[in-house]
């Protein structure tokens, strides 16, 4: 799986900052403006000239260092074939990089045993769970020291950001890990329900803003042939994400049971609650059994990947979905007649409710250095330039200044390479062709180089900026808890209780939902008692409580 998982959010419209790269030439120095503080420190000082380090860091090609991460989400052009990019990077940083890169479904376990192992491992990982208990057991090091003296651009993205920094921070005080940061995305790509509009207008329907009209759509979809096949062929619900997917409806109840938030809320008193046992979430359960029993939930929603929603989609058998607004377009192109119009659409609510979806973000996986790693200063210099320097970020995020971008009045614009990749490539996959878009720590957020590979990446489409306006009244921060790094000893306990209580959830509401099991609340309410749930929403009020605070 890829890194997935608020606070200062890109407003669709904002202009890009006119920021150049400095400097030119074999030999230069990283000048970002750094504040005169440490990670520890809180965010208010006075800025101040940077210590600036040198590029390149080392003797080209003096120093490699190992990185084991999740392969490219575009798996035709693994990092291990040393991508156009990383080229650069490594020119720019004399620094080699060995990839030890794995496909998304097995780097999690390899990696889980190497970890277990802790031996002869590699200089910098990316983390399959939260750092804390690797920290705790030794197998990666604490950061904020090597922050602090070899890292004035880390340094000073923590000091503006200030909530990212307490995300980063573990309870013991330390930063063991960088993470991306996506808060830059929940504006220009939210997730969102989508839904094919020429179908409607076919259908003489209008967007459904409720679940009865949700309902009724989905039923029109399946019975009045809108693909002009004259088979009932058509799938008229068909969300990805097992069954978090279809979980987005209860958010029409108020509910958050579904992606970032994962269940959990937070009432006006500041209090923790896991809306799994609030009685609206049956409510939810009993509408998608209905759903599933009448045919307009695809059979197949538990299995269904985004590569076969797409293969369905292009064969026009598709009516609805849960999605990034950037698949509109791959939707509309995939479809051969070109006649497909997908939209967002607002979030449903019932009675007394106001719609909402959840952002994206704000951060996203753990990067470490391992405690093997005999070059842990020449590391933390290198994820500096990769991760927050100015002309590192554009290289990850814009790709390569003459092939996949350039710059125009200060403001940096997608080449044909993107706009009509050559190989029929959507952009983002074109450029992670070349090794942006990466897997390794990078930030969007909407300041400066952060925000313009979002920005320029939405104005490549007119529509797709108009889509985006019409949801940004509806989206809400997340709830952060999972966001929030726990104790050691809050990792022993939700490593005994919160395996149990996911494993279970997962398997009673798809036996709920396709009808296996009948629907007794207070029975699966019971049963998640029983296996520790209100020791598990102590324990997240007490990260909360800690997170708040400081």
């Amino acid at each position: 799986m890829g890194n997935k998982k608020r606070f200062t959010w890109l407003l669709i419209g904002t202009l890009i900052l006119s920021l150049v790269i400095a400097g030119c030439g074999e030999k230069k120095d990283v000048k970002d403006k750094e504040q005169a503080v440490s990670p520890s420190e809180t965010a208010t000082a006075e800025s101040t000239e940077p210590s600036a380090y040198a590029l390149p860091l080392v003797e080209p090609g003096s120093v490699t260092l190992s990185f084991a991460t999740y392969d490219n989400h575009y798996a035709p052009k693994s990092y291990a074939q040393n991508l156009p990019v990383w080229q650069e990077i490594e020119k720019n940083t004399g620094v080699k990089i060995k990839w030890d890169v794995s496909p998304n479904a097995q780097y999690s376990s390899a990696m889980n045993i190497r970890l277990a192992a802790a031996s002869d491992l590699p200089d910098i990982i990316n983390l399959p769970s939260n750092p804390v208990k690797l920290s705790h057991d030794g197998v990666i090091i604490p950061l904020d020291e090597l922050i602090d003296k070899y890292a004035p651009n880390i340094k000073k993205f923590y000091a503006d950001n200030p909530d990212i920094y307490k995300m980063a921070k573990a309870p013991d005080g330390h930063i063991y890990s960088l993470s991306s940061v996506t808060s830059g995305a929940a504006y220009t790509d939210p997730l969102s329900l989508l839904i094919r509009k020429d179908w409607l207008d076919k259908l003489n329907l209008k967007e459904p803003t409720t679940l009865d009209e949700w309902y009724t759509v989905l039923k029109a979809i399946k019975e009045g042939d809108p693909n002009e096949n004259g088979k009932p062929d058509e799938i008229p619900l068909s969300p990805p994400y097992s069954w978090l997917g279809s979980s987005i409806f209860g958010n029409a109840l108020g509910l958050h049971l579904s992606f970032y938030s994962l269940g959990y809320s937070i009432d006006d008193n500041g209090k923790v609650q896991y809306d799994w046992l609030n009685p609206k979430a049956e409510e939810m359960i009993v509408w998608l059994n209905k759903l599933y029993s009448e045919g307009l939930l695809d059979p197949e929603f538990m299995t269904k990947k985004d590569d076969k929603i797409l293969a369905d989609v292009s064969r026009e058998l598709i009516g609805s979905t849960v999605g990034f607004l950037n698949a509109t377009e791959k939707y509309n192109s995939s479809v051969t007649s070109g006649k497909a119009e997908w939209i967002n659409v607002v979030p449903p609510a019932e009675a007394g409710q106001k719609g909402f979806y959840e952002k994206y973000g704000p951060i996203s996986g753990h990067t470490a250095i391992s405690k093997d790693s005999k070059n842990p200063e020449i590391a933390i210099k290198w994820l500096d330039y990769i991760y927050a320097s100015e002309e590192g970020a554009r290289l990850v995020a814009m790709g390569i200044e003459g092939k996949s971008y350039t710059m125009e009045g200060g403001k940096p614009k997608f080449t044909e390479f993107i706009t009509n990749n050559p190989d029929g490539l959507d952009p983002s996959s074109a450029l992670r062709s070349i090794g942006a878009y990466p897997v390794t720590p990078w930030i969007r957020t909407d300041k400066g180089v952060y925000a313009e590979s979002s920005n320029a990446l939405l104005q490549l489409n007119p529509k797709q900026v108009e889509m985006a306006e019409k949801l940004k009244p509806y989206l809400i921060d997340a709830v952060p808890l999972e966001f929030i790094l726990p104790s050691a000893e809050e990792v022993n306990d939700i490593s005994r209780i919160g395996t149990d209580i996911p494993t279970y959830l997962e398997e009673a509401i798809v036996k709920f939902i396709v009808g296996r099991e009948p629907i007794d609340w207070g029975k699966f309410t019971g049963k998640l008692k029983d296996l520790g749930i209100d020791k598990l929403i102590e324990i997240k009020q007490q990260q909360y409580d800690r997170f708040i605070k400081e």
